[in-house]
């Protein structure tokens, strides 16, 4: 058996959070409609492989480590089923699927994969997944179902799956990076976040019982147009329109001034090698940016200012999210105010699943629990264009409080735009 590897300080708080929290907060779910004959043997086979090549994915886990399976130990079974409830051509996904993730994983004693399937017809076809934060991220998430697609493709031609060796460990080498001594990155944070306290939900009356730890789900209402200009400003600034979004949720969100002082977060992905992009788990860290600006400061030069401010925090990412915490002097306790209510989250990567002789279509599944106060989603539709949501935590917000969030981005981002035509 391969040795019990110890948990990277995300992974460790993932638990401890979810834990508390007492739901499912870390399941992520991916979904694809399947057209065509599939042979959910042959899937199994694949899913299977694809597991044992990666140790994040083939183990169990406790507080502080992943246990490895031992090799003879069975893997999660792909669960199978028929459904009858949905009319030929339904696009609808069959609700059984969301057991997948909606019941929380035991990881102590299963690995933090689930896959299954359900059949309308003989080529009506779900194929869902569920796979635990603790042993991957979006990124991760595109790169297991594209080895899934290889491994059936290659079992069709007769073939095996694929390699058997494991595939690297550098998930964990790059974990165990983060436990050494960042003194450089400490004395930055530390300065950057001087001054910074704890932002204190405004909700001030707890949400009826069905409500809390759910998400009050708002879309932005981004169209064609909004995309243009957004893709206009980015050209005129020089930066990529993720940073224009970005701007416009800290500047909508920034309170009092001038001149004005924010902290938004933002994910950054811990993947700045092509063996880190071929890794399967959490390379991810959360970054706090903290911006300031006062007037009189035009869009554009209110737009580079994030966009350093972005820069100047990812060249300090590798100082795990914990610690920039304690270099900054905050106490980081459960129930406690958090160090920014926003977040910031612009996904770009599209999985897909290569499947030969059947078509594949991915099903969009919005997440149901709140990890953050206030999480701004974005990314690009089948067309292009510019989509987004403010899914804002009913624990922190009430209805109105985010309806409010919602018109201040609104109205902010036509004040980029409008300057930006001028």
């Amino acid at each position: 058996m391969d040795p019990i590897l110890p948990l990277s300080d995300m992974q460790q708080s993932m638990l401890v959070h979810e834990a508390l929290g007492d739901r499912p907060m870390y399941a992520m779910p991916l979904c694809f409609r399947i057209t065509g004959e599939l042979d959910t043997g042959r899937l199994e086979q694949a899913l299977h492989h694809v597991i044992r090549r990666h140790p994040v994915l083939c183990a169990t886990y406790d507080d502080a480590h992943a246990v490895p399976l031992p090799s003879t130990a069975p893997l999660p079974a792909l669960r199978t089923a028929t459904d009858g409830s949905g009319g030929p051509g339904d696009a609808h996904m069959p609700a059984e699927l969301a057991e997948l993730w909606e019941v929380p994983f035991d990881l102590y004693e299963e690995p933090p994969v689930r896959a299954g399937v359900i059949s309308r017809s003989a080529t009506e076809h779900w194929f869902a997944l569920a796979v635990h934060h603790v042993a991957g991220d979006s990124w991760s998430l595109s790169l297991m179902v594209r080895e899934i697609g290889l491994a059936y493709a290659a079992l069709a031609r007769g073939g095996p799956a694929g390699p058997a060796d494991e595939a690297s460990g550098f998930f964990a080498d790059a974990a165990a990076e983060q436990d050494r001594d960042h003194d450089r990155d400490n004395a930055w944070w530390r300065g950057r976040l001087a001054g910074v306290q704890p932002q204190p939900y405004p909700r001030r009356t707890p949400p009826c019982e069905d409500e809390r730890g759910a998400f009050l789900a708002l879309p932005l209402g981004l169209g064609a147009a909004e995309t243009q200009g957004i893709r206009g400003l980015a050209r005129s600034t020089r930066v990529s329109p993720a940073v224009v979004l970005f701007t416009a949720v800290s500047a909508a969100v920034a309170a009092g001034g001038p001149p004005y002082d924010t902290t938004v977060g933002m994910p950054a992905a811990r993947r700045d090698t092509e063996e880190l992009q071929a890794a399967m788990g959490p390379l991810l860290n959360t970054l706090p940016v903290r911006t300031t600006w006062t007037d009189p400061m035009s869009p554009a030069a209110v737009v580079l200012r994030h966009a350093e401010a972005i820069e100047e925090s990812l060249a300090h990412k590798e100082l795990p999210y914990s610690r920039i915490l304690r270099a900054a002097g905050i106490q980081r306790l459960p129930g406690g105010d958090p160090l920014f209510l926003h977040l910031v989250n612009i996904d770009t990567e599209v999985p897909r699943l290569p499947l030969p002789g059947l078509r594949t279509s991915p099903v969009p599944i919005p997440p149901r629990w709140a990890n953050f106060p206030a999480l701004w989603e974005f990314g690009w539709g089948s067309v292009g264009n510019i989509h987004g949501t403010l899914r804002a935590s009913a624990d922190a917000f009430t209805e109105a409080d985010a309806q409010h969030l919602r018109q201040g981005f609104q109205s902010t981002l036509r004040r980029l735009l409008d300057a930006d035509r001028t």
